[in-house]
């Protein structure tokens, strides 16, 4: 689940091309290289876990006090609690709507990849055809003067 994050994919990479740069020489041993970047690259996980978890225990918090406070306020109302229940619910748009914008984003990178893949195969199976045309149509010449060349002989 992790690792479908783009977000997380670029901070791991980035980590370990960090890692490697700084920790690469002569005198470590591969092995040695390598179980040192998997703990890093542990750490790195927890810590990128331990974000995610906190952004959405985030919204939770904030879901339950405006509950509480609704509550509140049906059963004794007061401006300065309406004026909580406003904020609250700004606070959660503004996180929803942080998250939505990733969400479109990676969405359009997705599919800008995908269009782009596409792309290469897609022109060269229209250089192909063209191709295969222009020889039909040479060969459709060629054919139709050889005709005539015949025509003309048994004239």
């Amino acid at each position: 689940m992790l690792l479908k994050n783009q977000w997380v994919n670029k901070e791991i990479k980035r980590e370990i091309k960090k890692y490697l740069e700084t920790n690469n020489n002569e005198n470590t041993t591969i092995q040695n290289l390598w179980d040192a970047t998997k703990a890093v690259l542990r750490g790195k996980f927890i810590v990128i876990q331990a974000f995610l978890r906190k952004e959405k225990s985030q919204i939770n918090n904030l879901t339950y006090h405006l509950k509480e406070l609704e509550k509140e306020e049906q059963t004794k109302p007061k401006v300065s609690r309406r004026k909580d229940i406003i904020k609250i619910r700004e606070e959660i748009n503004k996180i929803e709507i942080k998250k939505n914008r990733k969400k479109i984003n990676k969405t359009k990178s997705w599919f800008f990849e995908r269009v782009y893949k596409i792309e290469k195969p897609l022109a060269s199976l229209t250089k192909r055809r063209k191709e295969r045309t222009q020889i039909n149509k040479e060969m459709k010449k060629e054919r139709s003067s050889r005709r005539g060349a015949v025509v003309n002989e048994s004239d």
